[in-house]
């Protein structure tokens, strides 16, 4: 049996989760969605009373998981939702194919949290965008193609950052993004460290190392509602509130 367990965006696991972790023989834990989940998981093995082992990419992709399923009830734990801005639901597919028993526990996602905690109507927003870390003769622009869509429709957009092969720097997404006015940018979004800032892009890149630390979330906003103007005031850069 194949266990897919969220631990929700700041690891909220819920207690029947927890129940089921405990009845595997083995844990695994997919790292590189959510980098924040290997804060929680020594914690996460003292609740269950089980080593967790971490697995990258390369692993999960493989057909190991699925492998050891057939005669295992193994669990693979992940940040977040584990269907959600993921590829797991290929092992969903893959094991029902197989008639392997396929189990998945949801929690909460980046997808709803980021524009709550933002203040900002989750139906107003539009395509998601990625941005991508730099790499030798890859620099796709789709990204920035989606935000121009999004707001010529008025609508907002989630931007989220390439966490491979480590959480994508503040000021190379800012750059990235610099052709647009505004920005909401969400350190860590959800965790007690949260940190919100709301601004002029250009003001926000040269106020970097005050926007929090890593795993970063990005919204482009669209033309403001009264009501999520008026919540995105407690979040806006200190230097645009001077200057006001």
């Amino acid at each position: 049996m194949l266990l897919l367990v969220g631990t929700g965006v700041n690891n909220d696991i819920t207690i029947g989760a927890l129940e089921e972790l405990k009845r595997c023989e083995k844990v695994y834990a997919e790292v590189y969605t959510n980098p924040m989940i290997r804060e929680f998981l020594p914690q996460l093995e003292k609740m269950i009373g089980k080593r967790i082992t971490e697995l990258q990419r390369d692993k999960v992709e493989s057909s190991f998981l699925i492998t050891e399923a057939i005669n295992k009830r193994i669990a693979l734990v992940v940040g977040g939702d584990p269907l959600t801005a993921t590829t797991h639901i290929v092992f969903v597919s893959e094991c029902r194919k197989r008639n392997i028993p396929v189990k998945v526990i949801h929690n909460s996602s980046i997808y709803s949290v980021a524009p709550a905690r933002a203040g900002l109507q989750i139906y107003r927003f539009g395509k998601t965008a990625t941005l991508v870390n730099p790499r030798e003769n890859y620099n796709p622009t789709s990204s920035l193609d989606i935000i121009r869509e999004n707001l010529s429709r008025n609508l907002h957009t989630l931007v989220l950052l390439d966490t491979e092969p480590q959480p994508m720097k503040i000021e190379i997404a800012l750059e990235k993004l610099s052709e647009f006015e505004r920005a909401v940018v969400l350190s860590r979004v959800a965790s007690e460290d949260e940190t919100i800032t709301y601004g002029n892009i250009k003001e926000l890149l040269k106020h970097a190392k005050d926007l929090g630390e890593p795993p970063f979330t990005i919204i482009i906003p669209a033309k403001l509602h009264i009501v999520e103007e008026e919540y995105l005031e407690w979040y806006k850069l200190k230097k645009e509130e001077k200057n006001e």
